[in-house]
């Protein structure tokens, strides 16, 4: 259809003359009651005008708005068909009446309206050059299939520049920005238009989408200008009924639903979301029942079930969103929207062949989704990527860091995969698929479908687990085991409980996971914390997903981690962890989680009550020696004799944490070692729990260092690492000890602590490959080494040569053979070489030596 009218729609572009005709001065004021969501208000006033006979397709437009969006589609339809009388050339009109048809499952219609607007558009092409037309023609040419950049350029853009402070070419272009998730683009487009229509909710809800997913802030201002400015905005309230969603505050989002079903009983979208909703909580007699509601008017609407199934897919349940999905497609094959979802699903489902097939027919029809276009450009680097398998892993990284650290890395999840199935009781039946990503924008567009979304780690799907490389983190290094396990302890939960769990039980079991594995892992009480606690920022257990979907900063979102790991903890220390085995359970099955809870430990009220003085007991007992006041440290500045000053205020004030630590910053600055020693010592006395960069732990360390006592170095390094998980001054000073004091397996002890953190230097695989040697263990050497060569090594000739020494000792006699040789290579006068060389050819069989 579009190819036969594409000449006619084409003329438009030609045409410099714009239409235009007169109606009734208070035509606007009845599109301001519709934009205002005063829609009987509309209804009255648009009636009344076109039964006194007033002129002009407008009225008509405007009452037929008002009917469908109170869902009164018949009426709708009856509004246009009787204008089309008087108004036979309108595309507008048929335009309108093609939606409503829609609701009214009238395809015959749909088709005789679609050609007679072609067949309007061929005869009288001039007609309809005017901004609303031509925004109209655009509207239809791309439901027809047409390209959506020929539509912006022929239609939207030219309407704009037709009439430069008409509302709907603005409205178009964003929108269609927006459609296309280029959401830079819609904000460029939104905001100088705000300047000339300051009170439009529509422009202010394009600013409002434009800003979700980088800066809530002005998205919510924009949000609450738009209700202020019409409190009936479906779109607004949809946002908001999302936002709920997302937060697992079902009762207000059905409120807002309700209030949405109040104006339009059948409003498809909203009771998509409802049947979402009761999806989610298990009620399976209500769900059918909202989706039939919600596809009795247009039985094949396609955004019904796609809306269900990516809700579905927000709280991980891919599975059965994919499903869904699936349902949309099959009722509109041509409905991208479905599309794009459901290969995202199949990718985080680990089902590759088709997801990446999927994107691939997408981005041909689409090539200008912006998350389409990053996803399929993503594939070209991940193609790039080595693949390492172990039972029941796949793990795909770069090729360098898979050569470099690869090993260890399976290491650990194979590991992760055995312990935890078995504490928790349930068998992973799929391979589990973990891609680390040295850029971080990569990781993004995988996980989430867009780059600029930074602040995680890691992401776990289910079945799939994305993260960020320690490539990416070179300025601030965490550590990668953590990173890992904890996201393998998310595989376990989640597909334990079918993906029905709630975020912050999910993410407080693999906190609770990482300090079980290792107790410098993981969110541990802290000083902000402390005092955040006791600013009574503890959540109620029932309202606990809301920490992390409306955190007040970045501080709040880590504090969530903590107290809902507390909570587990608590429950399993006071309910046993046979009862988190139950409720994870309940949940497989679709309980809520606070019915089941109330079910396998207390009712919810007392056990708040009960968790609150588990957690203010903890409070009392952390730093509870400690004044945590804070002293006029500028003034210690000024102080002409800091020794005598110092030991004098450390006398009088014993236990003030903040002055004794901004005391020992100046002694150390005034290289008074003896004092600062003192001073950092009754610190750490006093309140042993400072983690991070400025912990006494390395401030005293240092002044060990200085006077060269590395005893007392490496013990209190020793202590300061039980307390921090990645920090590699702290390991790399303790390998450089551990080697001087030939204590070679707590060099290997340490060298694996720092390759978790810091894998991708030569450090931690150097001191492998000589703890390795010094302990007779050559299985180590060589797999350091195998490390070391990939790290651009100075020195190439005696890494192959001490490989070649394991080698042999491992009777690997060919790969010690051919070490020595590239030993030789790189060094041909290597006398140990060619020494062990001669050695080697007396022990390989002659035909094994054969064409060397």
């Amino acid at each position: 259809m579009f190819d036969s009218i594409r000449p006619y729609l084409m003329t438009l572009m030609l045409l410099g003359v714009s239409s235009s005709f007169a109606v009734a001065a208070d035509i606007d004021e009845c599109r301001a009651l519709l934009l205002s969501g005063k829609y009987e208000e509309c209804l009255t006033a648009t009636n009344e005008a076109i039964e006194k006979g007033v002129y002009g397709e407008s009225w008509h437009l405007v009452k037929a708005d008002a009917e469908f969006q109170t869902g009164q589609y018949e009426q709708s339809l009856a509004t246009i068909q009787k204008a089309l009388e008087r108004y036979g050339w309108s595309v507008r009109l048929r335009w309108n009446g093609i939606q409503a048809c829609r609701y009214l499952n009238d395809e015959e219609q749909v088709d005789k309206f679609v050609a007679e607007i072609a067949q309007l558009v061929q005869s009288s092409p001039w007609r309809y050059t005017d901004a609303e037309n031509l925004v109209t023609l655009g509207d239809f040419i791309i439901e027809q299939g047409a390209d959506a950049k020929e539509a912006q350029d022929a239609f939207y853009s030219r309407s704009k520049r037709n009439n430069p402070v008409h509302r709907k070419p603005v409205l178009a272009l964003g929108n269609l920005a927006l459609n296309k998730r280029d959401f830079q683009l819609a904000a460029e487009i939104f905001a100088p238009a705000l300047e000339k229509h300051p009170d439009d909710p529509d422009i202010h809800f394009g600013m409002a989408a434009a800003f979700t997913s980088s800066d809530q802030e002005i998205a919510t201002k924009h949000l609450n200008k738009t209700l202020e400015l019409n409190p009936n905005h479906f779109k607004a309230l949809i946002t908001q009924i999302d936002q709920q969603l997302d937060r697992e505050q079902y009762e207000p989002a059905m409120e807002l639903i309700e209030k949405i079903l109040k104006i339009n009983p059948k409003h498809p979208e909203a009771l998509a979301y409802r049947t979402a909703i009761q999806l989610l909580q298990g009620n399976e007699t209500e769900w059918t029942k909202s989706r039939e509601l919600a596809l009795s008017t247009w039985s094949k609407n396609p955004l019904v079930d796609h809306t269900i199934g990516r809700e579905l897919s927000q709280k991980y349940r891919f599975q059965q969103g994919s499903t869904y999905q699936r349902q949309a497609i099959e009722f509109a094959p041509n409905f991208l929207p479905a599309k794009k979802q459901l290969a995202q699903d199949l990718l985080r489902l680990g089902k590759e062949e088709d997801g990446w097939k999927l994107a691939d027919e997408v981005y041909a029809k689409d090539p200008y989704d912006v998350a389409i276009y990053n996803l399929v450009n993503l594939r070209d680097e991940l193609e790039k990527f080595t693949t390492l398998e172990a039972e029941g892993l796949r793990i795909r990284m770069s090729a360098h860091e898979a050569s470099v650290y690869g090993d260890h890395v399976l290491n650990l999840l194979a590991q992760a995969r055995s312990e935890l199935t078995e504490k928790y009781k349930h068998e992973l039946p799929e391979t589990i698929l973990v891609e680390i990503f040295p850029r971080p924008s990569d990781f993004e567009v995988r996980t989430f479908g867009m780059p600029g979304i930074v602040g995680y780690l890691g992401v776990c799907f289910g079945d799939v687990i994305t993260a960020n490389s320690p490539a990416s983190q070179d300025a601030n290094p965490v550590n990668l085991n953590a990173v890992l396990w904890h996201e393998f302890a998310h595989v376990v939960t989640l597909n334990k409980t079918n993906n029905r769990m709630p975020r912050w039980l999910s993410e407080g079991i693999s906190v609770y996971e990482e300090r079980e594995r290792d107790p410098s892992w993981g969110e541990k009480m802290n000083v902000n914390y402390r005092q955040m606690i006791l600013d009574d920022e503890l959540s109620p257990i029932g309202e606990m997903s809301q920490m992390f979907l409306s955190p007040k900063s970045g501080t709040h979102v880590q504090f969530a981690y903590f107290q809902s790991s507390l909570i587990v903890e608590y429950i399993i220390e006071e309910y046993g962890f046979d009862s988190l085995l139950n409720v994870l359970d309940d949940l497989a099955f679709g309980m809520s989680i606070n019915e089941s809870l109330e079910r396998r430990t207390a009712p919810l009220k007392q056990l708040d009550e009960e968790f609150a003085k588990a957690v203010q007991k903890r409070v009392d007992e952390f730093g509870k020696d400690v004044d945590w006041s804070a002293p006029d440290l500028a003034a210690f500045s000024n102080s002409e004799n800091a020794t005598e000053d110092a030991v004098a205020w450390a006398e009088e004030n014993p236990n003030n944490y903040r002055g004794l630590k901004g005391w020992a910053k100046i002694l150390i600055e005034q290289k008074d070692w003896n004092v600062a020693q003192v001073i950092l010592t009754q610190l750490i006395e006093l309140f042993p729990a400072e983690a991070g960069t400025e912990s006494p732990y390395l401030m005293l360390a240092s002044v060990y260092r200085e006077i060269e006592n590395d005893d007392a170095e490496e013990e209190i390094l020793r202590k300061f690492i039980q307390i921090e998980d990645d920090s590699p001054i702290a390991l790399l000073r303790l390998i450089e000890l551990s080697s001087a004091n030939e204590n070679w397996q707590q060099m290997r002890t340490d060298a694996m602590k720092l390759l978790a953190i810091k894998p991708l230097i030569a450090q931690p695989h150097a001191a492998l490959a000589l703890a390795g040697e010094k302990t007779d263990q050559p299985n180590i050497t060589v797999a350091a080494i195998k490390s070391l060569l990939q790290l651009s090594p100075t020195d190439r000739a005696d890494l192959y040569f001490r490989n070649a020494v394991q080698l042999r000792k491992l009777d690997k006699l060919e790969l010690a053979r051919r070490n020595t040789l590239k030993a030789l290579e790189e060094a041909p006068r290597y006398r140990e070489a060619l020494t062990l060389l001669k050695a080697i050819q007396s022990e390989v069989p002659a035909e094994t030596t054969h064409g060397f």
